[in-house]
């Protein structure tokens, strides 16, 4: 969590009101920077999945970063910096798309017959395969010379305070944060409601942009909480609830057609698939149903309301 900056406070990585955007953007990007750093470890040795999962959201956010205050930098710097956060995205995503699949296979298998969880496990060994292969492909890709120039240029965005800010055409362009916070956070608010025009008969693929605008919003408020008013708190609670329900139908659609695509299949693992495929299609009816609630409450005149009020502090 960052933290907030008063007149005594000397760490410079606390936001300040009155920092330049993009002075307030390095100091979240250096910390992001770190937690990625952080996880590469054991996203090499696979011993905690969740290492991956750690190291791809802090690389998620960072990419969320720039796109929010892309404005305030120059165009080179953001450009060559999105493009490295890009190759590790890609990198890391091959294995924590499987490393997901396998555990929902695990749940989905534990309370089974002997026999149908032996089926499963033949299934969740094929794709265990896969992922030892994808791994030593993220190891050979973290030893290469691309990885560490990569690392660098990161280091370099977040460390040098003026040498990437984009210069102000005139000394009152609006550029501290108590000033443009208000109108960003608007636009990626706006960029949800938006899709309140292609619901309720959304498809999957709207329904996944959707699941990325509400992961947008979230991220941007949780970097500017410290700065913003209690309220915020009340408006994540919901918005993480909403990307929650969105993810898992994410999840079961990238499921069910992956395990589609498997061909050559036992006649007892294709019945298996089968089963799981609809059991996860009769979840997806049930998560619908919360999804639309969970929406309807974040329309309503308290949350919008709580969502001003975080903002009224900015002076």
């Amino acid at each position: 969590m960052y933290m907030i900056a008063d007149k005594q406070q000397t760490d410079e990585r606390a936001i300040l009101v009155t920092d330049h955007v993009a002075e307030a953007g390095r100091k979240i990007f250096l910390q992001q920077l770190r937690r990625m750093k952080g996880q590469e470890v054991g996203s090499r040795t696979g011993e905690d999945i969740e290492s991956v999962h750690k190291m791809r959201v802090a690389v998620r956010r960072m990419r969320s970063l720039l796109r929010l205050v892309d404005d305030y930098y120059s165009g080179k710097s953001i450009a060559e910096t999105e493009r490295g956060l890009r190759d590790i995205a890609r990198a890391l995503g091959a294995i924590r798309d499987l490393d997901v699949l396998i555990l929902d296979l695990q749940d989905f298998s534990a309370p089974l017959p002997p026999d149908a969880r032996q089926q499963a496990e033949a299934l969740v060994s094929r794709f265990d395969r896969r992922r030892a292969k994808r791994r030593r492909r993220l190891n050979a890709y973290f030893d290469s010379r691309g990885y560490r120039r990569t690392l660098r240029q990161l280091e370099s965005f977040a460390k040098l305070k003026r040498k990437h800010r984009r210069r102000l055409r005139r000394p009152y362009d609006p550029h501290e944060l108590r000033h443009v916070l208000p109108l960003l956070l608007h636009q990626r608010l706006a960029s949800v409601r938006a899709y309140d025009t292609v619901l309720p008969a959304a498809d999957d693929e709207h329904l996944h942009a959707l699941r990325v605008e509400c992961k947008r919003l979230r991220y941007a408020i949780e970097f500017f909480a410290p700065v913003l008013g209690s309220s915020a708190e009340r408006c994540l609670a919901l918005i993480r609830s909403l990307q929650d329900t969105l993810g898992r139908i994410h999840d079961i659609a990238v499921f069910v057609s992956r395990l589609q695509r498997l061909d050559k299949l036992p006649p007892a693992q294709a019945h298996l698939v089968e089963e799981y495929i609809e059991r996860r299609n009769s979840e997806l009816v049930e998560l619908r149903v919360t999804f639309y609630a969970q929406r309807a409450r974040f329309k309503t005149r308290a949350v919008q309301r709580d969502f001003s009020d975080a903002l009224l502090v900015l002076r």
